[in-house]
């Protein structure tokens, strides 16, 4: 800014030196009053800026708390998870092996049952050979006694039917123990 001033006597014009010098220190002190207005204005700006930036630091640290809380939460929860799948695969394999145990118990039991039935049928085909002899033995005695006799069936029927009640008593007796065997086992 180059400024000329009128000349006088004695060099420049004093009251033109000294107004332009007023108004130099004028502007000088209205740019200097900006510039600390502006530097508060940026010292405030800076006091926001590092408070905000605290705040966030803070969060930050939270958020970091927070992080190794979820993730020790989270390591428990799956340590525990696996606990219970192991849990139930012990108490899979024991139910198992129960099971197990159960069905060799049953399948001794129904070898057991099948063994008394061969035995019954055993005993029942020896009654039946039995029953098969003794009707072939009383129908030939029968028959015979018929050809030899002659005529007096009636009489030896009635002799014959209580010979046949004492034979048949202790086969009578057999079937009721295997009638009580059948019970015990059902």
């Amino acid at each position: 800014m180059k400024k000329e001033f009128s000349t006088s006597l004695f060099g420049y014009k004093k009251p033109e030196v000294d107004l332009y010098l007023k108004n130099m220190v004028k502007d000088y002190e209205e740019e200097l009053r900006k510039k600390k207005d502006r530097i508060f204005e940026l010292a405030e700006e800076v006091r926001k800026l590092k408070q905000q930036n605290q705040d966030l630091k803070e969060r930050l640290d939270k958020f970091s708390d927070q992080e190794k809380y979820i993730s020790r939460a989270l390591i428990a929860a799956e340590q525990r998870a696996q606990a219970i799948v192991e849990e139930g695969k012990r108490k899979t394999q024991e139910e198992y092996e129960n099971l197990e145990t159960e069905k060799e118990k049953w399948r001794n039991k129904f070898r057991a049952v099948r063994q008394e039935l061969l035995e019954f049928e055993k005993i029942l085909v020896s009654l039946i050979e039995k029953f098969r002899d003794d009707i072939n033995y009383y129908a030939a005695k029968e028959i015979s006694e018929t050809i030899l006799a002659g005529d007096s069936p009636s009489r030896e029927v009635t002799q014959n039917q209580t010979d046949e009640e004492a034979e048949c008593a202790p086969i009578k007796d057999m079937l009721k123990k295997e009638d009580k065997k059948k019970k015990v086992i059902a």
